[in-house]
């Protein structure tokens, strides 16, 4: 039977034959595995919500700067948390030292008032009261980025402190997510921060902040191979991750944006992308051997059911009552030699050695990092 044949070099390269798909099969899965980090869409991340500070209606006669200081650390404490610190500075001048506290109120609205718990310099905990307006106003819309219902305020006392200064601190975390990082590229997403006009919402009475007063925001324990790339606002300082705005001064940016690449990742990234690019030539060429066989397997049994159909032909009638001499039956034609058991070793040899060399890169790569 034709099937003979094709069913003896199935069962003598068999091993071979799974070695080569095995192999493509996992050098396909790994190419894949590799090359999905360096195709990851670009990080995005919301508002995270607006930090406003005021002072309280009843304090008519201040008219010195209030310093207005705010620190974040988004990649300190648990996980989906931030770390934050709020320093109000009075600087009184010639006021006497034994003039009322500084009133101060202070605003935190939208994400950044999911599960906030901060404490004062004393180390006593800041309570915190919701804001119930009872009609929206124009500007604290444009200036909170939505309703003021979205805000919790509490009343600060800016006390004794060094001579010709008085100063709150507020620090603590919340668990608004203030980074996202997606493949190399690393974006940091922090509160916007302003001052409200004269006004009153429900039992809080509000007055901006006087002529002078500043605000600076900072981005602390980014990551050591951090680099920024692109910032809104712009930064004032290249290479510093701070950001500096009057107050008052209108509406300011609801949010501040940094986005950057991580260098150590990038470079892995492009270290996988030349594997997987490897590893994607092995399986081709497993594929290519994978065809060439089922081709010559094929063409083999073509090959021999041409010559067996030649064999038992009948042969022609004729006349002459001489006995025909016996038929004799032509060998079959032998299988053309080819190279398939070589090319073989071959792929599964390449498949093999690519394989382990992956290995010893990603467990020196696991070493590095702990």
């Amino acid at each position: 039977m034709p099937e003979t044949g094709l069913r003896r070099e199935l069962v003598k390269n068999r091993w071979l034959l799974s070695l080569a798909v095995v192999a493509t099969v996992g050098a396909t899965a790994w190419a894949w595995q590799l090359a999905a980090t360096g195709f990851s869409p670009s990080p995005r991340l919301t508002d995270r919500g607006v930090i406003a500070v005021a002072l309280d209606g009843s304090q008519t006669d201040v008219t010195t700067p209030v310093q207005v200081d705010v620190a974040y650390n988004p990649g300190t404490g648990k996980a989906g948390t931030t770390s934050l610190s709020l320093v109000l500075q009075h600087e009184f001048g010639a006021v006497p030292e034994t003039a009322p506290p500084t009133a101060v109120i202070v605003l935190l609205c939208g994400e950044l008032t999911t599960g906030i718990d901060l404490i004062n310099k004393f180390d006593q905990p800041v309570k915190w009261e919701p804001v119930q307006p009872k009609s929206e106003n124009g500007d604290y819309w444009s200036m909170l980025g939505g309703s003021m219902s979205r805000c919790i305020y509490t009343r600060v006392s800016l006390g004794g402190g060094a001579a010709g200064l008085r100063q709150e601190i507020l620090s603590g975390v919340s668990r608004m997510t203030g980074t996202r990082a997606s493949g190399a590229r690393l974006l940091y997403v922090l509160p916007g921060i302003t001052t409200l006009p004269t006004a009153s919402a429900g039992d809080v009475a509000f007055r901006p902040l006087p002529a002078g007063s500043k605000a600076t925001i900072r981005l602390y324990n980014q990551p050591d191979d951090f680099n920024a790339q692109a910032a809104s606002p712009q930064l004032p300082d290249s290479g510093i991750l701070r950001w500096t705005r009057e107050l008052p001064g209108g509406a300011g940016p609801l949010s501040y944006r940094l986005s950057g690449e991580l260098l150590d990742t990038a470079a892995i990234q492009q270290r996988d992308l030349f594997m997987a690019g490897a590893l994607a030539g092995v399986a081709g060429g497993g594929i290519m051997l994978a065809i060439e066989a089922a081709v010559q397997l094929l063409l083999n049994r073509s090959r021999k059911r041409a010559a067996h159909s030649q064999a038992v032909a009948p042969p022609p009638q004729s006349q002459d009552l001489t006995k025909a001499p016996a038929l004799i039956t032509p060998p079959t034609a032998a299988t053309p030699p080819h190279r398939l058991d070589r090319w073989m070793t071959i792929a599964v040899a390449a498949a093999v050695g690519a394989t382990t060399v992956l290995i010893l890169l990603r467990r020196k790569r696991n070493r590095r990092r702990f």
